[in-house]
């Protein structure tokens, strides 16, 4: 057997060990496993918070944290932020600089680094520990409490938990001073890597292995059948008569870090050409990284808990993990990267992907695009015949057909097609192939085309899917839904649910009768049975207005693609929002942190998802095709979160962490900082908090790490945290104590003392006030009789008063309505003022939004108007707005609003008015306002207005309306005045 047949057989009974001993983790069923350049890969450097980007060290502590060393600090990482810590009084190290951890066995974190410094940490709590002589280059722990520390000079150390401490060097049987790595083996033996090979510590004796050259080892790793050894000069297997090289492929380079992971792959850090891994169905692979980040040094290897690799090196932190979703693109062999539709090869385990430089075909067992076609064409559409022939729509050159591995052009322009941009094609029950354009729709059957447009009944001729349903056709179109039924189109009205328009992709759940679509207003749900039609949007959920693909997957769940995410939410919770069973729609969106290369989907082409063999969703973005499994997503939930309380401050000053707490009483507010220490999918984490003594039920806190309580009242109370992956169980609570102390008068004796001066107050008070009123009664009835008589003497001089009084409030009511008028009016032209204009256009809009009228609004400006009031005078620029004012008040109708809206500028508002119609009435009154006479403020003098128009229908707001019609007007005084302008009410169709 030759040495290289050696090796991986006993590198293969190794990952088998480690394979069989991480299968009892549950955990590691997420982990198939991949090529090493399909883990989603994430870096930190010093701009996200990192305080050096050379990691040296890398260890995660029993409740989840990460914790790295680097040249200046300690970093403890929770998954969205990094604490550092120091040189300082908590740390009590010598020097920032720190090169070393190691956790042992009771969780304990012990830290060492520059100028020999030594610390650990316990449950947020530091003990700095007695410096060694020279940089601690690395720490491992015994079952007793002691632990070992290798130097950088200063040889090998032993600290004892009772504080007596050992010391190694040459002069007592190290071969070098210089320690490098240490690591104990399953027989308990230490090895000890120095600049001047390996030795084995055992029984107060040091072993030379002289297997081992005499070159620096940087690290050591026992496994099954002797220990591999990390070198200048490559990766070497050793036993204690013989080394041979481990992966041939690897002499001579140096090697700086070794780690196994649950798989038992190999994980090799070297020192100028970054990471290796070594698998059994791989072989050996390298990573490749970001080039502009320098990481060709690897300093450090760490499998977390949640299987993600994380690797320290000279250019910051790189994790490597699991996540939903992969990306194939270019690199994979596809033929682009903006991908316009996919779908599911009826014949072989295989998806045609079409982009906008091609079509592929892409084998899912090979993970290999197996062949490309018609290379350089957009390709928007796709669909495939029962018997394999594969129809296939471009964007600029019509159909093409492939069959029997052969692509022939179908239909153009010169063959008769509508347009050469084809973006759906079904194909119909009866035989005919229909093919959806940006032109209108083309109907091939029997070898005769038809062609159909806005005359022949569709909605529009601008066709962005189609589907077949029984033995009707739907039809999506840029203005609206039609289907094609018993040889007549019937439309769909979907313009009253929020003017929903675009109808970008069909799904027919033929078991429930439902036909679902994605529209530019959200969720569709047509029942076929009944013929109702619904739509869910942003005020039921859903995060924005456009979507343009729905897909429901083998596990019941809905996805939706978008110009920013794939959605994912339960069909049983979309359709209980449609029955109002259900408030709002809870959702999961997915982005670029969950494996999209870019979170842009793509619309207006179709198919845009489709499901493959092995149940997995493909789906097209601008940066490849995305693909999911469903069936795997529920693993991701199955990680429960360990929530950690990280900061606690009264009225703003930090606090001690404890899981008690007694708070003063003149603190007024209470900020307390969590974070659950999962790394799946740390940006979904959910939180859920409880005061126990205040709260009756959980608080649904979402995303956020913060809550705080403000006065609270005098008592005991227990604060509860909770944290959950999406779909996952709620983690045991973090609990925190929380004891609030009373001021001197909220004390229970002060308050029985305050009761009983209460009481006898109130009795003084009752046999003062029964003597007062007895004395009262008696002067009261003397004055009653003094008073009735002078009553009766001002009884006529009253009556005189009331009708001076009725003359008085009549005059002031006059005054008054008086004073109204002058506030709402403009005093120079007699329109409304702004003030009366902003109540009159809030009440107008929400009209038109309630009734779905349109409503439209014009802002005009008189060109140069400065130069009249420059050149002739203040009297003149009036005398020209009073003139306005009249052209106004001619050209509006009896309900619509024209008003001054300040300086030259004036305003119109036009109920029931389209932006067309808006436009006309404006050209008009821009004609009629050219045509004045303005003779009697300036011979020959003109004015001209610039005039800019919107129309409701563009505008979810009343701001927004006014922004539009204000931008419009901005373009009609720069195109060169005197003229009118539209607010552009067309969006990005994606």
């Amino acid at each position: 057997m030759n040495l290289h047949r050696l090796v991986t057989l006993l590198f293969a009974v190794t990952a088998l060990s480690y394979s069989l001993a991480a299968s009892a983790d549950a955990g590691a069923r997420i982990y198939a496993i991949q090529p090493i350049n399909r883990y989603f890969q994430e870096s930190w450097t010093t701009r996200d918070g990192l305080p050096h980007n050379t990691v040296n060290s890398l260890a995660q502590t029993p409740e989840g944290y990460i914790w790295l060393t680097t040249w200046e600090g300690v970093a403890r990482f929770n998954g969205s932020e990094f604490k550092v810590f120091g040189r300082d009084r908590t740390t009590g190290l010598p020097d920032a600089g720190m090169r070393s951890t190691h956790v042992d066995k009771t969780g304990r974190l012990i830290l060492g680094g520059s100028r020999g410094g030594l610390t650990s940490v316990t449950h947020h709590v530091w003990q700095p520990l007695q410096a060694v002589g020279g940089l601690v280059n690395d720490i491992v722990a015994e079952d007793d409490g002691s632990f070992w520390v290798a130097t950088e000079g200063d040889g090998l150390y032993r600290e004892y938990s009772d504080g007596r401490r050992e010391q190694w060097t040459v002069d007592n049987g190290m071969p070098s001073n210089s320690v490098y790595t240490l690591a104990k083996d399953a027989k308990g033996e230490l090895w000890i890597g120095t600049s001047k090979g390996a030795v084995v510590f055992d029984k107060q004796q040091f072993h030379l292995n002289k297997a081992i050259p005499a070159v620096p080892v940087f690290d050591v790793l026992p496994i099954a059948n002797g220990y591999l050894v990390a070198t200048e000069f490559g990766l070497l297997q050793c036993d204690t008569a013989l080394c041979q090289q481990y992966v041939p492929k690897l002499a001579n380079i140096a090697v700086s870090e070794l780690m196994f992971d649950h798989q038992g792959s190999l994980w090799i850090g070297t020192i100028e050409r970054g990471v290796y891994r070594f698998s059994e169905p791989f072989g050996l692979e390298h990573l490749e990284t970001d080039r502009e980040m320098p990481r060709n040094r690897v300093l450090s290897l760490l499998q977390d808990k949640e299987k993600s690799i994380w690797i320290g090196t000279n250019g910051g932190l790189l994790r490597l993990r699991d996540v939903p979703f992969s990306t194939v693109t270019e690199s994979q062999g596809l033929a682009g990267n903006y991908v316009r539709s996919v779908l599911a090869d009826q014949d072989d385990h295989s998806m045609w992907i079409g982009s906008s430089n091609g079509l592929s075909r892409y084998d899912i067992t090979t993970d290999k695009v197996v062949e490309s076609l018609i290379p350089k064409q957009s390709v928007l559409s796709l669909a495939q015949q029962t018997d394999g022939t594969l129809y296939i729509g471009t964007y600029t050159s019509g159909v093409f057909v492939y069959k029997n591995g052969k692509v022939t052009l179908l239909l153009d322009r010169q063959h008769g097609l509508i347009s050469n941009e084809v973006r759906a094609i079904s194909l119909s029950k009866d035989g005919s192939l229909w093919v959806g354009t940006s032109q209108g729709l083309s109907i091939l059957k029997d070898g005769k085309l038809q062609n159909i447009t806005t005359a022949d009944g569709l909605p529009g001729n601008f066709i962005v899917a189609m589907a077949q349903v029984d033995d009707q056709v739907w039809i999506g179109t840029g203005t609206g839904i039609t289907k094609w039924a018993h040889g007549k189109f019937n439309d769909i009205a979907i313009n009253h649910f929020d003017n929903a328009e675009y109808a970008f992709g069909f799904y027919h759940q033929s078991e429930k009768q439902l036909l679902w679509g994605a529209t530019d207003r959200g969720l569709m749900r047509h029942n076929l049975a009944t013929g109702e039609t619904q739509v869910i949007g942003r005020k039921d959920g859903l995060p924005f207005d456009k979507y343009f693909q729905v897909y429901i997957d083998d596990k019941h769940d809905m996805w939706m693609s978008s110009n920013r995410g794939i959605l994912r939410f339960s069909e049983a919770d979309a359709n209980a929002v449609f029955d109002g069973k259900l408030k709002r729609l809870p959702i999961v969106l997915y982005g670029e942190s969950d494996g999209l290369i870019s979170a842009q989907a793509n619309g207006g082409s179709s198919p845009t998802i489709a499901k493959s063999t092995d149940g997995s969703l493909w789906m097209s973005t601008a940066r490849g095709v995305a693909r999911v499994d469903p069936n795997r997503l529920y693993l991701f939930s199955q990680y429960t979160p360990n929530v950690e309380i990280e900061n606690v401050a009264l009225d703003g000053e930090a606090q001690l962490l404890s899981h008690a707490i007694t708070i003063a009483p003149e603190v007024q507010r209470i900020e307390v900082r969590y974070a659950g220490l999962s790394y799946i999918m740390p940006s979904r984490i959910l939180y859920r908090t409880r005061l126990q003594g205040f709260d009756q039920v959980w608080r649904e806190n979402g995303n956020q790490h913060q809550i705080e309580f403000t006065n609270l009242a005098p008592g005991k109370y227990q604060l509860e945290i909770q944290a959950q992956n999406p779909g996952g169980e709620w983690s045991t609570p973090a609990t925190l104590q929380i004891i609030k102390q009373p001021f001197w008068w909220q004390t229970t004796w002060v308050s029985y003392l305050a009761l009983l001066g209460l009481l006898l107050l109130i009795g003084a008070i009752v046999l003062w006030r029964t003597h007062s009123l007895r004395r009262s009664r008696a002067k009261l009835l003397h004055l009653v009789e003094l008073k009735t008589e002078e009553l009766r003497r001002h009884t006529t001089h009253l009556a005189e008063l009331n009708n001076e009084k009725s003359e008085l409030l009549e005059m002031l009511r006059h005054q008054a309505l008086a004073l109204e008028k002058q506030a709402m009016q403009d005093e120079l032209t007699g329109l409304p003022n702004r003030r009366s204009f902003d109540e009159t256009f809030a009440r107008e809009f929400s009209r038109a939004k309630r009734s779905g009228q349109p409503l439209a609004l014009a802002f005009l400006d008189i060109d140069h108007f400065k130069r009249i009031n420059d050149t002739l005078s203040h009297e003149a620029g009036d005398t020209a707005l009073e003139l306005l004012a009249e052209q106004l008040k001619a050209h509006c109708r009896e309900f619509d609003v024209c008003a001054r809206w300040g300086g030259e500028e004036f305003v119109m508002l036009l109920p029931a008015t389209t932006l067309e119609q808006a436009r006309r009435v404006s050209e008009r009154l821009r004609y009629g306002v050219a045509a004045m006479d303005c003779n009697d403020i300036a011979p020959q003098l003109s004015i001209t207005v610039s005039i800019g128009v919107a129309c409701s229908d563009a505008a979810e707001t009343s701001a927004e309306l006014l922004n539009q019609a204000d931008k419009a007007l901005y373009r009609a005084k720069q195109s060169g005045r005197n003229r009118v302008e539209l607010a552009d009410p067309h969006a990005d169709l994606g």
